[in-house]
């Protein structure tokens, strides 16, 4: 049996639940303090849409319920929308809605794909905000490679790309477009309309060519590219959509398994296979949790190492093998990668089919103890000088230590306080009053250190940079943030034990 990279202690741990499942007789019916998902039916469509409980929608909708009863206001409508549910959203959507005239250019020349006036100067600055805030984080793409991209499309225009090639240029620049509507105001040359996806519709088409040629690296990181576009828009369910072809993609091109056990890749190439599974796992843990949907990828079917925690080296080929001088740059991706492996083992503890939930103490224990144990190393990532650093010459420091944008610190920060709230705030309906008193102070102390993190970031970046529109240069681009204020809202109008 291929096993992969484990959480400690997590083997032992699962064993010992399978146990437990085999002693507890199934219920037929779910207990009433259960967190449930929402199925429902749309009047328009005539469809189904279902959105599951570690969205949050359960708590939500007991909350305002609640506060109904409080309110003598029992007739108000409950919401059941969550964050970035794009599916319960019917717009009419023109031609070029995406983007405002001041934000994109839609000139008869700028619609033609093979415009001899962008410059590659123009392409890299297009796309800075997309190296900046997306690339550090899920860096699924090969920065060189793209820049190579750039140089062709600014000698031969777009056009002179193939397929894959172009569909990895949109997605990049439109991403970097969308980011712009939160940064300040660029008085520079505006994208033009033809190299950026001008409506969700046309992004989603551009699966037709990935679905149509055989599986390549390239094809998969074009349809990361899209659903990294769809994050940046809020565009959830579709996103999620994506994540299921990228997933047997990805099956079908062994990215479930170490690149480091296999002779014919180079140090190179396993280095990108490995930075690109692990960024479609934490696309998929985010949207699973997000929307309260099954996961797809299941620990026990991956084996692939964390760049900092390869375990399939022989001795012999570990003394030969040196770590690259950047080794640091990926820290930040895999804290995320095992944020996302915790959260993880929350939704399959908490929120899998109702007749196989099993509350076991020591899981609870066992994965509040793994969220302590990556907030601490992430403490020495994102705070890494103590009193005991004065020793070492300031040359050293300035190596050793990696720079970390404000945006991706508060991301980092409201990781942790998120998985917080996803481990307890199902005890807040647990029916006991003990489990409730304390799920709802572990709640609300995440909330509200999620609250002031953001606003403190939030602040700081206007006074320093004296912005008088609230754009700032670190803005909220990770689309979670919008649920961990939902949720921190919920969290503080709960009538507390009156659930």
């Amino acid at each position: 049996m291929e096993s992969g990279p484990r959480i400690q202690g997590e083997t032992s741990r699962k064993r010992r639940r399978r146990s437990s499942l085999s002693g507890t007789q199934a219920s037929n019916s779910a207990s009433p303090q259960t967190e449930l998902g929402q199925m429902r039916s749309d009047n328009v469509t005539g469809s189904t849409s279902f959105v599951g409980s570690a969205s949050g929608i359960y708590f939500v909708r007991t909350v305002r319920t609640a506060l109904a009863k409080n309110l003598n206001n029992g007739n108000e409508a409950v919401s059941e929308m969550v964050p970035g549910e794009d599916d319960q959203v019917h717009p009419d959507s023109p031609p070029n809605s995406l983007w405002n005239r001041d934000e994109v250019s839609f000139g008869i020349a700028d619609q033609r794909q093979d415009s001899s006036s962008i410059t590659f100067d123009n392409l890299v600055r297009w796309s800075e905000s997309y190296f900046d805030i997306w690339h550090p984080i899920l860096p699924f793409l090969h920065a060189p490679s793209i820049l190579e991209l750039f140089e062709k499309v600014a000698s031969h225009g777009l056009s002179h790309l193939n397929s894959i090639e172009i569909i990895i240029v949109r997605s990049v620049l439109s991403t970097s477009v969308a980011d712009r509507k939160q940064l300040p105001a660029d008085r520079g040359n505006l994208v033009p309309s033809a190299f950026i996806f001008n409506s969700i519709e046309e992004a989603v088409s551009c699966l037709s060519p990935i679905l149509l040629q055989p599986s390549t690296t390239s094809s998969i990181q074009a349809a990361v590219g899209i659903q990294v576009f769809l994050l940046s828009m809020l565009r959830l369910n579709t996103a999620s959509r994506f994540s299921g072809l990228i997933i047997q993609i990805a099956f079908h091109l062994g990215l479930h398994r170490c690149p480091t056990r296999y002779k014919q890749f180079s140090k190179s190439e396993a280095d990108m296979r490995r930075r690109l599974f692990w960024s479609i796992y934490s696309l998929e843990r985010f949207l699973a949790q997000s929307l309260g949907l099954p996961l797809s990828l299941k620990d026990d079917d991956i084996d692939v190492c964390h760049p900092q925690d390869e375990v399939h080296l022989e001795d012999d080929e570990r003394a030969k093998t040196t770590e690259p001088h950047d080794v640091q740059l990926f820290l930040l991706p895999e804290f995320l990668a095992r944020n996302s492996q915790i959260k993880g083992l929350i939704l399959e503890l908490r929120h899998k089919n109702v007749n196989l939930r099993v509350t076991d103490p020591d899981e609870v224990a066992h994965i509040d103890s793994e969220i302590s144990r990556w907030w601490n190393d992430v403490q020495d990532f994102i705070e890494p000088i103590s009193m005991d650093d004065d020793d070492l010459p300031s040359s050293e420091i300035k190596t050793t230590v990696p720079p970390l944008r404000p945006f991706h610190r508060l991301l980092l920060i409201v990781q942790k306080h998120e998985a917080v709230i996803l481990l307890n705030r199902p005890a807040i309906t647990s029916g006991s009053s003990f489990a409730i008193a304390a799920a709802m102070q572990k709640c609300i102390g995440a909330s509200k250190a999620i609250i002031s993190s953001v606003f403190q970031h939030l602040q700081e970046s206007i006074r320093h940079e004296g912005s008088r529109d609230g754009r700032i240069q670190y803005p909220l681009f990770w689309p979670g943030f919008t649920w961990c204020v939902w949720m921190r809202y919920q969290i503080s109008t709960c009538p507390e034990y009156d659930l």
